[in-house]
């Protein structure tokens, strides 16, 4: 089948970016033809909160793609549909974003009046994160625009149910190397072998609860170290506090930048586990990486992160905001037989892999062809 994707990819960076990378990969060896076309321009600089939207040391010279779709231009939508129609039959826009929600729109309408079968919403999020009103309007407008929408958890899909949505869920990400050894880890990033370390990864925004993380740090004993490795997206100054209040300087150790691709894997390798202490998700790449990484996940027991945790196997869930009980998560001894963790590991792999999820995508757009016909 011939299937289209507008959307971001590398060298755009982000998880978003590498979710339609592998999803290309998957669509593709599954013998489809997939047309790719990324932004000229996305983020409009007034709503972009971070340092820059490229991998480091790239920019759009490097987009190996048509990159026709512009934000901020009219025209360009338009461009972007007709392309689309073009070399597509089905067309999927993945949307995270309100402010990307106008753009999505002028395609999907652009590519149906040029005369693609399906254009389908794949839908990270039913709105922006912290969004607005208006976020929340532009979106439903772009759901009207589409002929299905696709999410990638339950609670996405529950806030949808207007739109009928079909549930899919996040594949685990298989494109970084587990190469390195935990001690050579460790060494690179200034921890010693009898460190415990705990792992808070990705973009660092309010209602991913590092605040909550760090007043459960307080508690724990003197060897438990935090790595904090994202960028931060708004002001770093409560969290200074908050380090400075518990006392955890020499305990916590910051990486507060964007983590470029081929680093990852050291950080995972460093960690003992993974701490999501989110307050609010709907579902998580991070702990995608974690799993594909084979390290456990502590989480809050919010949106859909229990579909990805096998508990006192593959991670342990804690109510959200509680850092009593975040804490005790941290602390307590892992008690499995190593054979039923990895088999853990193992069987969620399996289930969660792109290869699964570009079976059931599938499936259901073949079954909207048909009835359609």
């Amino acid at each position: 089948m011939r299937l289209g994707i507008a959307s971001t990819f590398p060298p755009y960076r982000g998880g978003i970016a590498q979710f339609n990378a592998a999803m290309s990969s998957a669509l593709c060896e599954m013998g489809h033809d997939v047309c790719q076309l990324t932004w000229k321009r996305q983020y409009p600089s007034m709503v972009f909160p971070g340092t820059s939207q490229f991998e480091p040391g790239a920019s759009l010279k490097d987009v190996n793609m048509p990159a026709t779709l512009d934000s901020l231009n009219p025209l360009s939508w338009k461009t972007t549909g007709r392309q689309l129609a073009d070399r597509s039959d089905v067309v999927l826009l993945p949307f995270w974003h309100g402010a990307l929600a106008p753009a999505l729109t002028g395609v999907a309408q652009e590519a149906k009046r040029r005369g693609v079968k399906k254009v389908y919403a794949l839908m990270h999020n039913d709105s922006s994160h912290d969004g607005s009103v208006l976020d929340r309007r532009l979106t439903g407008r772009f759901l009207k625009t589409v002929d299905g929408v696709f999410t990638l958890s339950q609670p996405v899909s529950d806030s949808l149910k207007a739109w009928g949505p079909h549930t899919l869920f996040h594949p685990l990400y298989d494109h970084h190397s587990n190469s390195i050894r935990p001690e050579e880890a460790r060494r690179k990033l200034g921890l010693t072998d009898e460190d415990h370390v705990h792992l808070f990864f990705g973009l660092i925004r309010p209602y991913k609860g590092l605040s909550v993380l760090l007043e459960a740090m307080s508690t724990l004993p003197q060897h438990h170290v935090l790595v904090v490795a994202g960028e931060c997206y708004g002001s770093w100054k409560p969290y200074a506090e908050a380090i400075a209040k518990f006392g955890l300087e020499n305990r916590v150790h910051i990486h507060a930048e964007f983590i470029d691709d081929h680093d990852v894997p050291v950080y995972f390798a460093a960690a003992d586990n993974v701490v999501l202490p989110y307050l609010r998700a709907s579902q998580s790449g991070v702990t995608a990486l974690a799993l594909h990484h084979q390290r456990k996940v502590i989480a809050s027991d919010v949106g859909d992160l229990s579909h990805t945790i096998v508990p006192e196997l593959t991670g342990r869930l804690v109510p959200a905001n509680h850092p009593e009980a975040l804490s005790e998560a941290m602390s307590k001894p892992w008690l499995a037989q190593p054979s039923d963790i990895q088999s853990a590991f193992k069987q969620i792999k399996k289930r969660l892999s792109w290869s699964a999820w570009a079976t059931q995508l599938m499936q259901q757009v073949e079954l909207d062809l048909s009835a359609a016909r």
